[in-house]
């Protein structure tokens, strides 16, 4: 099981963003990179979504991202850090826990948070997501873009039709906060939100919950 984040996401998208149907979820990160298209493809083999991505090198991309895609300029904009957005799902979330564990040595760590779109000033879903934050305000994806699409390649889902399917046929959009739960987990995690008391703390452990670097997000303009 993944840590959550102490904080929760709000993200503005395009108002014209195929939020329903999307013919295009995997196909479209062709415009940035081949790789980033294998990836989007084995995420939905998993049953989650590549969301977005914002890197020094990559910019901001991802599904999410659309408009992003076809930009050639992106205004002189520098991104530091770096930050990966994926649907969250069982499957995936096992796959990004092996990969990264719970160090505070790793240069990349994971959690679960809650996800918010936004047009404009109009809530349009909240969703539940896995986030992967690097705390290196230089990080370079390259090294661990190979190693990510590595680990499902070890898996053998490079075999499965789901990707092609949902190319073919549009893929539909509809969030459930809540619907990969299980009701006992939440409870158990409530209780120890709810944990106040020293005594019980040094029993129970800290809460479950990691924060956020603090440069999380910044971008620079030049």
């Amino acid at each position: 099981m993944l840590p959550y984040w102490s904080s929760d996401l709000d993200l503005e998208i395009a108002s014209w963003f195929p939020f329903g149907v999307d013919y295009k979820p995997i196909s479209i990160n062709l415009l940035h990179s081949p790789r980033l298209k294998r990836i989007a493809a084995f995420c939905m083999e998993v049953g989650s979504e590549f969301f977005f991505m914002t890197s020094t090198l990559s910019g901001c991309v991802g599904n999410l991202m659309r408009d992003n895609f076809y930009k050639y300029d992106n205004g002189n904009n520098i991104n530091l850090g770096f930050m990966m957005l994926l649907g969250y799902s069982p499957q995936m979330e096992k796959l990004v826990g092996r990969k990264f564990p719970e160090r505070e040595d790793m240069d990349v760590r994971a959690g679960v948070a809650f996800c918010s779109l936004w047009n404009k000033t109009l809530l349009l879903e909240n969703m539940k997501v896995i986030v992967l934050v690097s705390d290196d305000i230089l990080f370079s994806e390259e090294e661990f873009l190979t190693d990510f699409e590595a680990m499902f390649e070890e898996k053998g889902l490079d075999r499965s039709n789901i990707s092609y399917f949902a190319e073919k046929f549009g893929y539909r959009r509809f969030c459930m906060a809540y619907e990969t739960d299980d009701l006992l987990q939440l409870r158990i995690s409530k209780l120890l939100y709810e944990m106040e008391l020293p005594e019980t703390r040094q029993m129970v452990g800290p809460s479950p919950e990691m924060p956020f670097p603090p440069f999380f997000g910044m971008s620079v303009g030049m």
